[in-house]
């Protein structure tokens, strides 16, 4: 049987309730920040001056990867890939809308020769872009849902 006074009140409180656990849950972040613990770089330090790279940034890692964050959510990716990549692959890219693989290609994509160093411990975000330079040489990539971890022997793609 309907009870009007036990439907008011319970029309009452669901709005606190739903406030308070918002408000606990804190800001909501842009994009899933992996290295939120890690030290960010200004991207634009990280541009490189040619007008058909406009807007994407380029960063070289200490063990010698060469990877990149296109603009407008294009691609991220490193002309680099770990010992467990399908034989011929030399290459490995994510899009927003596309998972993680591996790629043969007769041109390098994200390597630029005025790459600037990305330190360990570091990371740099481009609109809904993240990418970590891990300890030992990892590079963790994030577009949105997708993404990869990269290191010499391994690789995990998502």
């Amino acid at each position: 049987m309907f009870d009007r006074a036990k439907f008011a009140a319970l029309a009452a409180v669901t709005p606190l309730v739903a406030g308070a656990l918002l408000a606990a849950a804190g800001p909501a972040q842009a994009i899933d920040d992996p290295f939120v613990d890690w030290t960010p770089v200004d991207p634009a330090e990280y541009q490189v001056p040619e007008p058909e790279n406009a807007g994407s940034v380029f960063f070289q890692t200490p063990y010698g990867q060469f990877c990149a964050i296109r603009f407008n959510n294009g691609p991220v990716g490193c002309d680099a890939v770990a010992a467990d990549a399908p034989e011929g692959t030399n290459q490995v890219r994510a899009t927003i809308t596309d998972p993680a693989q591996f790629v043969t290609t007769s041109r390098p994509n994200f390597t630029h020769p005025e790459a600037k160093l990305l330190p360990e411990g570091h990371k740099i975000t481009l609109e809904n872009t993240i990418c970590g330079v891990g300890f030992q040489g990892t590079v963790d990539c994030q577009v949105g849902e997708h993404g990869f971890v990269l290191s010499a022997q391994y690789s995990v793609l998502h």
